[in-house]
């Protein structure tokens, strides 16, 4: 409890550092985590799961891209209730907010009937995570690498400086750790009936728990004090620190807040100058390249692009697509330990490099597995294909190996049921058998080294360098800008890759992601500074120089 009788009476804490209330602050790190993590990686399975008879639906390519990037829409709405709830509500409501959405979200997905209750669903289960990523903002002495991914405001401003970089790190795997945990569900609900629907409602666990403990945290402390509640917010900080350490951090939160009045009065000019628009370029590219890398391709597409690859069974496509998955979560851990040793330039380089080898290599199986593809004959309106491959790359066909013929068809059966022998053995809509396995392999080794790349750099990169290159008055706007760019990049991704692979084929998809890999590093050899160990102020001299970027 603190005690006070004016506005000058000390702070009275208790001598305590780790309290009931810390520990379930990082308990509920990370669920949230964990909750991100698991929405934008579940999709993958879902999405080979709820096709066919088994799973209800017969999705086209348009509707599938819909499916996947109604999340994106609504995160992208949800960005921007979040940045305003935030300031307005205050960070604890717009978290208990963005629960109960996850909840009714995943709900809605879980028990949907027909495709537009499931779009629905996702697209509320995407403005919860909207509503959670602008809940990040950058504090002054924060870790270098504290927005690795967007963290809550809450975290950020609740724990302690000595504290938050582990809190930083917990929340960042689990993440990643989200997005395996939820390929590892898929697949062992990949051979359940209508699995997908388990896999889509399963998050409601996590955040009707996210919801209770939120319930028993109090407010943010500079939320609080920035808002005028000043015992409120000296309570608060005290319920979480317990400690004798908190005096000092109180007064400067006093004086951040003060000091943030003026800074708002400055605030369009300051965003207008010409040093925060060489930053602002440099950060948003940053977070457009890092979508446009085709990164999410494999994450919200990895379990499809496996069955394009040649493995049929959609339980092996599952299953594999979730070991390139570990490969996301276990080097994302490697790029935490760069970031600070390494430096932000070489690692972003090296592994934006990586990446263009990868996505090159992965082009280059797709392409060898192409050209063993077995010929076909056409029949109709799929009269036009040679191959098995291109057969079943257009969403209209469907290959039978009775008559080793493509035909007209759904996923489910040909349109004339007679030209295909024993439909149930011999039809396939998705997939092709391979005269070798070595190519599907290499295609799933290629994956595996692709997000292996990404994960150890460009993964945590782009946001890390966001978090440091902007000056203190214009920086959450900033941030919000280069957040919403890429987003919007995501969108864009995710709702053309089924049909880029239809106009271009997987392999040149892949090679068209490669090519934008590559200029992007030629671009960031000129424009991206080294930022490691500089103070705040020193990055931003280095923006205010005419010949930057």
């Amino acid at each position: 409890m603190v005690y006070r009788d004016d506005e000058t009476q000390a702070l009275v804490p208790k001598a305590r550092s780790t309290t009931p209330c810390l520990m379930l602050l990082t308990c509920c790190s990370c669920i949230g985590g964990f909750l991100f993590g698991y929405d934008t990686g579940v999709i993958s399975g879902a999405l080979v799961s709820m096709q066919g008879s088994d799973g209800g639906f017969s999705l086209t390519t348009l509707q599938s891209e819909t499916v996947v990037s109604a999340a994106i829409v609504g995160a992208i709405l949800g960005a921007a209730m979040g940045s305003y709830g935030n300031d307005r509500f205050g960070r604890k409501p717009m978290i208990l907010a963005s629960s109960t959405l996850f909840t009714l979200g995943a709900a809605a997905m879980g028990l949907a009937s027909t495709l537009s209750i499931l779009i629905t669903g996702r697209f509320v289960v995407g403005v919860a995570i909207g509503v959670s990523s602008m809940t990040g903002t950058t504090p002054t002495n924060a870790s270098p690498y504290w927005l690795v991914f967007v963290v809550p405001v809450y975290i950020a401003e609740a724990s302690h400086p000595a504290s938050r970089g582990t809190l930083v790190s917990l929340n960042t795997l689990m993440i990643t750790g989200g997005q395996f945990a939820a390929s590892v569900f898929d697949g062992f609900l990949s051979t359940t009936p209508q699995g997908w629907r388990y896999m889509l409602g399963l998050v409601v666990v996590p955040s009707v728990l996210q919801f209770i403990g939120f319930l028993m945290l109090p407010e943010s402390p500079r939320w609080l004090n920035d808002k005028g509640f000043r015992v409120a917010a000296q309570d608060a900080l005290l319920r979480i620190r317990g400690s004798a350490d908190i005096y000092d951090e109180w007064e400067l939160m006093v004086a951040e807040a003060d000091a943030s009045d003026l800074r708002e009065k400055n605030f369009v000019a300051d965003l207008k100058a010409p040093a925060v628009l060489r930053a602002l370029t440099l950060g948003c590219g940053l977070q457009i390249l890092q979508q446009l890398c085709g990164i999410n391709t494999v994450m919200y597409y990895g379990a499809t692009i496996v069955q394009m690859a040649g493995f049929n069974d959609p339980s092996t496509a599952i299953w594999l697509a979730a070991l390139v998955a570990f490969s996301n979560f276990a080097f994302t851990i490697v790029g935490i330990f760069l970031v600070d040793r390494a430096g932000r330039r070489p690692t972003t380089l090296w592994s934006l490099a990586g990446v263009v080898l990868a996505l090159t290599a992965l082009g280059t199986a797709f392409h060898l597995a192409e050209s063993v593809s077995i010929p076909v004959h056409g029949v109709g309106a799929c009269a036009s294909f040679g191959t098995c491959f291109d057969c079943v790359a257009n969403p209209g066909c469907g290959y039978c190996a009775a008559t080793n013929t493509c035909l007209p068809g759904s996923d489910v059966t040909p349109l004339d049921a007679f030209l295909c022998e024993n439909k149930r053995l011999n039809w396939s809509f998705h997939t092709c058998p391979t005269k070798s396995s070595v190519y599907s392999w290499l295609i799933v080794g290629a994956m595996f080294a692709y997000l292996a790349c990404f994960a150890s750099g460009m993964g945590c990169m782009p946001w890390t360098i966001n978090a440091e290159i902007y000056p203190t008055s214009v920086r959450s706007a900033a941030i919000g800008l280069a957040t919403t760019s890429n987003w919007v990049a995501n969108l864009v991704v995710s709702y053309t890759f089924l049909s880029i692979t239809e106009a271009l084929s997987p392999a040149g998809a892949f090679y068209l992601y490669a090519g934008i890999a590559a200029l992007g590093f030629i671009w960031l050899c000129k424009a991206l500074p080294e930022t490691k160990g500089l103070a705040l102020e020193d990055i931003q001299r280095i923006f205010e120089d005419d010949k930057a970027q």
